[in-house]
């Protein structure tokens, strides 16, 4: 007896090709899933440095310019003055470094996403492909 066209192998052959079309889907989607949850992580990471040196610039610039007073109210004692103008210099130095440091990675813009997207754009482009190639 002859296969008839449309008959039961070629319905499992679709159900097949479907399974592996789905399942090609679901491993893309998982992929980019976790491509999307690391550059999450990334981000925060970054976040939290800045706000650790902007916390640290906001420390060590107060306790810069209470050293500063003090070293005005006691500006005629004898060698006082220089340790305290010294220590202040050096918590003011360290305050604007931060400061420095924390405008600088603020200035650069975020890299959030763009990993996932540029994945994203080369499987549409292969796609694309293959349906001209078709």
């Amino acid at each position: 007896m002859s296969a008839v066209p449309g008959g039961s192998e070629s319905r499992e052959g679709l159900f097949s090709a479907l399974k592996n079309l789905l399942a090609t889907l679901l491993a893309i989607g998982k992929t980019r899933a976790e491509l999307l949850v690391t550059e999450v992580e990334e981000e925060k990471l970054r976040l939290m440095s800045m706000w650790a040196k902007a916390i640290g610039a906001a420390f060590m610039l107060s306790v810069g310019l209470i050293l500063v007073v003090c070293s005005l109210a006691v500006a005629f004692w004898e060698h006082r003055l220089i340790v305290f103008g010294v220590s202040a210099g050096l918590f003011l130095l360290t305050g604007i470094v931060l400061v420095a440091s924390l405008r600088r990675e603020a200035a650069q813009p975020s890299k959030l996403f763009r990993a996932s997207l540029a994945e994203l754009e080369a499987d549409m482009a292969m796609l694309r492909q293959r349906k001209d190639s078709q």
